[in-house]
């Protein structure tokens, strides 16, 4: 399962960079939990409506662009990877690197849970990969 758990991974923040909303929520669980990175001021976000809500206000004072996954380790039901992104602000022009590691946890296909991390260490100590 670990290979297409990486392939879902892939089409998730892809149907997310394309704004594609039903294609995403078909890959997420209905109960999908969301943590974002430590320094975020949201707590964990329940339902995948709520997590697809959350993601989009996140991104949207961003251009448009796709994420780039990384540096993937895949172990059963959990993928770890390295999410990066150029990000420039829509108004401000602003430029700054998107640079996060990201873990998913999978049943049965699904996503069940996705959480951000600054390091790669943390990200894997929290999906059970420490290599």
């Amino acid at each position: 399962m670990s290979q297409e758990n990486v392939e879902s991974m892939h089409r998730s923040v892809n149907a997310f960079a394309r704004g594609d909303r039903a294609a995403w929520l078909e890959l997420c669980d209905p109960q999908i939990e969301a943590v974002p990175v430590g320094d975020w001021p949201e707590a964990e976000i329940r339902g995948r409506d709520a997590v697809w809500d959350f993601l989009v206000a996140a991104d949207e004072p961003w251009e448009p662009g796709p994420y780039t996954l990384t540096e993937v380790v895949d172990g059963d039901d959990r993928v770890v990877a390295r999410m990066r992104k150029d990000l420039r602000g829509k108004s401000s022009g602003v430029e700054v690197e998107y640079d996060y590691w990201v873990a998913f946890t999978f049943d049965s296909g699904k996503a069940t849970r996705v959480e951000w991390f600054i390091t790669r260490d943390e990200a894997l100590e929290a999906a059970g990969l420490r290599e």
